[in-house]
């Protein structure tokens, strides 16, 4: 470290630093403002969206839960929700349900559909991936019964850990089943076995096995 006489020699110093180094420095504030005022603007947009989204949600939900629904208005607030806020929470909550309640209404068609847009509108880099993995999954179901395995084992292509859940593995069970690949669909059961703790649901899985096993 250089050693000054005098408080003027250190001034001296610290103004050929900032003059040597101006178009640095310059650059590094700019840098810094633009990402605090980028983020700020996101976060307020974000928030509006939300906000917005919320509204549309609250109105949706509660003209479902109406003893006598208003098809029309439903419709309608769910619509607006997935066409100007797909993205959002909220907007991936009401496809949820949606789709959920297509899949309990035996229109499979329709729920594989909702199920597919909110895989769409919760993927990438600010995707929801609590949302995304029930969508994968539940494609994966539909595909299933539908006897699409390979379609099926697709949807399911993100989940690769030893750690997934036992449902994941028990489709992937089912996909590679319907394939032929008894081997790999026995893997997969037994990974499915090891991660599962309700005895009713062992017991159905171990039928699948014996049943694959003979």
């Amino acid at each position: 470290m250089a050693d000054y006489n005098s408080d003027e020699e250190r001034f001296t110093a610290i103004a050929d630093f900032l003059k040597r180094n101006k178009n640095i420095i310059l650059t590094t504030l700019a840098a810094i403002i633009l990402i605090a005022v980028t983020s700020i603007s996101i976060n307020a947009y974000q928030a509006n969206q939300n906000d917005q989204a919320a509204e549309l949600y609250d109105a949706w939900f509660a003209g479902m839960a109406e003893e006598s629904v208003d098809v029309k208005k439903t419709s309608s607030d769910y619509n607006a929700l997935q066409n100007n806020f797909s993205k959002t929470g909220y907007g991936g909550l009401a496809r949820l349900i949606q789709s959920s309640q297509f899949a309990r209404e035996g229109e499979m068609d329709n729920s594989l559909l909702e199920f597919q847009e909110l895989l769409k509108a919760t993927s990438g880099l600010f995707g929801n991936d609590v949302l995304n993995s029930l969508a994968r999954i539940n494609i994966a179901r539909i595909e299933v019964s539908n006897k699409n395995f390979s379609s099926a084992l697709e949807a399911l292509e993100s989940f690769r850990s030893e750690g997934e859940h036992s449902m994941v593995y028990e489709i992937k069970g089912d996909a590679l089943s319907g394939l032929g690949n008894t081997k790999l669909a026995l893997d997969q059961y037994n990974l499915a076995l090891q991660n599962m703790a309700d005895e009713s649901q062992k017991s159905l899985l171990n039928i699948k096995i014996n049943q694959l096993s003979q």
